[in-house]
């Protein structure tokens, strides 16, 4: 071998030895209903771990509480008036059709790619990965239908028109952890790192639960004492009034409770449910994070996990994404990275923000389109400057009218188009959003900044 070929050899070994892994973890419907976020009711130490060796982004919001609009906008960098993405069927590339989306932009420099569990919402003919691994969905619903048959025997399947039937999308199951769907993403994850261990690569994992239906292994229920758990104000003694919120933000409830509303018990079930769910990705969040160590990878990879949207929870009676309200856009954001010093961050971030993160943490170039801004200078520095706004939209299922949100260090702004209604929350005072202060004299500028804000941020993301 002659001496130039040996030094360009060398050359490029450095270079990809430089080069940090990206592993990136979505977690579909999971809220900030974690340990490492406060809540003292759930048990998330592979997420908690994870948090103490990285940054935990305390303000971190989605750009539209439902999946697929979700995952187009931060997997493109694109608010969701860009990728024209505002339901579950369509496709990025009906807006976008040239995008390099955030998987292929690192295929496209060097990296071995590949996505394993749900990544997108709706398959992206255009993202062409070394590893393409989808998810079993079915093998929940199906241990759905059989735990519940064994938790409750007289609970068979009656007319939906009765309101009667599997109204709870939720049961403890006696089958093994391996048995489901997040075990064998975590399986076919912890493969595909096998497999990629000695290149540089990006790896996307999408986990399922806590989605609906909320079946784990008894176990995770067990560790969960219902008796402990609080509900939200509306399913307290004094209750809460709703009359103030316009029928848009009051979304049907269809994604826990399809056919009547819960009792009290039923909504503490419920809430036991979800937290087992959510533990129960947690054990398999940990498997992957595991073999990344013992790979010896961990000190080199950039870990980020989020979940695509937050979710309601009993707030407000409802149950269910699909909302401008705190609960459904609140999401967690972990970052650990190479040379990142562990902390937490206060400051305001959106999802749309993760694409060009991940180009400045793995040294690559930003691609023009994005419209997110990066978080290494709040990552590098506690005291750097956020972003002062973070804006989410949504169209609502029943009303079918577009809403915005408006979320400020201290204030949340949410409006209804063609006068469906204006809703301003001091969430200093009212984190639990139930005092409406949009008619208050004392508010009207505060009103007219918002209303400057949201139309300006709408003027510069939408599409030509």
């Amino acid at each position: 071998m002659n001496r130039l070929l040996l030094i360009l050899l060398l050359l490029n070994a450095s270079l990809h030895a430089s080069q940090p892994n990206v592993l990136f973890i979505i977690v579909d419907d999971l809220t900030t209903t974690l340990s490492c976020y406060g809540n003292t009711h759930v048990h998330t130490p592979a997420m908690d771990a994870l948090a103490a060796r990285g940054v935990r982004f305390d303000h971190a919001y989605t750009q539209f509480a439902l999946c697929n609009p979700s995952r187009c906008s931060f997997l493109t960098g694109c608010y969701p008036e860009k990728t024209g993405v505002m339901d579950l069927t369509t496709s990025l590339r009906k807006a976008l059709p040239n995008v390099v989306t955030l998987p292929q932009h690192f295929k496209d420099h060097g990296y071995v790619t590949g996505r394993v569990g749900k990544v997108f919402h709706v398959a992206d003919p255009k993202t062409k990965l070394d590893v393409e691994l989808g998810p079993a969905l079915h093998k929940d619903s199906e241990i759905l239908v059989e735990a519940k048959a064994e938790n409750d025997p007289d609970d068979k399947p009656r007319a939906k028109a009765k309101g009667e039937g599997y109204n709870r999308t939720f049961a403890a199951s006696a089958r093994p952890a391996a048995d489901f769907t997040d075990y064998q993403i975590a399986d076919d994850a912890i493969a595909t790192l096998d497999a990629f261990k000695a290149k540089p690569f990006f790896l996307a994992v999408g986990f399922i639960r806590p989605h609906t239906p909320y079946v784990a292994p008894k176990a995770f229920f067990d560790s969960i004492d219902k008796t402990q758990l609080t509900l939200p104000q509306f399913y307290r003694a004094d209750g809460e009034v709703l009359t103030h919120l316009p029928k848009s933000s009051l979304r049907p409830n269809n994604n826990v409770f399809r056919y009547v509303d819960p009792t009290q018990d039923e909504a503490r079930d419920a809430l036991q449910a979800y937290l087992a769910a959510t533990s129960f990705v947690d054990s398999q969040i940990g498997r992957v994070l595991a073999r990344l160590d013992e790979l010896k990878l961990t000190d080199n990879t950039v870990v980020v996990l989020t979940g695509d949207h937050g979710y309601q929870l009993g707030e407000h009676g409802l149950w269910a994404k699909q909302t401008l309200f705190e609960g459904a856009n609140h999401v967690p954001l972990l970052i650990a990275a190479p040379g990142v010093k562990p902390g937490s961050r206060a400051g305001l971030a959106e999802q749309v923000d993760i694409y060009p993160t991940l180009c400045d943490l793995a040294g690559l170039p930003k691609p023009k389109h994005l419209q997110g801004r990066s978080l290494k200078p709040m990552l590098d520095d506690p005291a750097a400057k956020s972003r002062q706004t973070a804006i989410s939209t949504m169209v609502a299922p029943h009303t079918k009218l577009t809403g915005h949100s408006v979320r400020t260090d201290a204030f949340r702004y949410i409006v209804w188009e063609q006068n469906g209604g204006e809703l301003l929350y001091d969430l200093r005072n009212d984190p639990d959003e139930l005092h409406n202060l949009a008619a208050q004299p004392a508010q009207a500028e505060r009103m007219n900044r918002m209303r400057e804000r949201l139309a300006a941020h709408l003027k510069a993301v939408s599409a030509p």
